[in-house]
């Protein structure tokens, strides 16, 4: 009786390390919000974004490989891998470490960094569904 008891509890332990390794997969889902670009030789903080009206911009990751890129009040819906953000059939490289997003293209360099409490201003309560 023991034994069985040893095992269930083990059994028990281990189906609990499998799901928290889950839910630690998903903990990259949610806002990313735009804090950083250069282009052109040229750098722009934070502050410096606010003030030509692009601190607005943020990637959305989702369930299922989608993400949502807005960006100078444009949207474009996305899908994603570990390596690439692809739409219209057109891919970008990025890097995702530390809960920061980097993306470069053709001298080009966007960084987002997540943020629990960023939510768009004209979103209608979008999760990371």
């Amino acid at each position: 009786m023991k034994r069985i008891f040893t095992i269930s509890v083990a059994a028990v332990m281990a189906l609990l390390m499998v799901l928290s390794l889950t839910a630690c997969g998903n903990s990259t889902l949610g806002y990313y919000k735009l804090t950083s670009a250069e282009a052109s030789g040229m750098s722009f903080d934070s502050s410096t974004l606010a003030a030509v009206g692009m601190d607005k911009g943020y990637i959305l990751l989702k369930e299922d490989g989608k993400a949502k890129l807005s960006a100078a009040g444009q949207e474009q819906e996305l899908t994603y891998d570990d390596k690439n953000f692809t739409a219209d059939g057109e891919s970008i490289s990025y890097t995702l470490k530390d809960g920061v997003i980097t993306m470069e293209k053709d001298g080009t360099k966007l960084v987002f960094t997540f943020d629990a409490n960023f939510k768009p201003e004209s979103s209608d309560s979008e999760s990371s569904k």
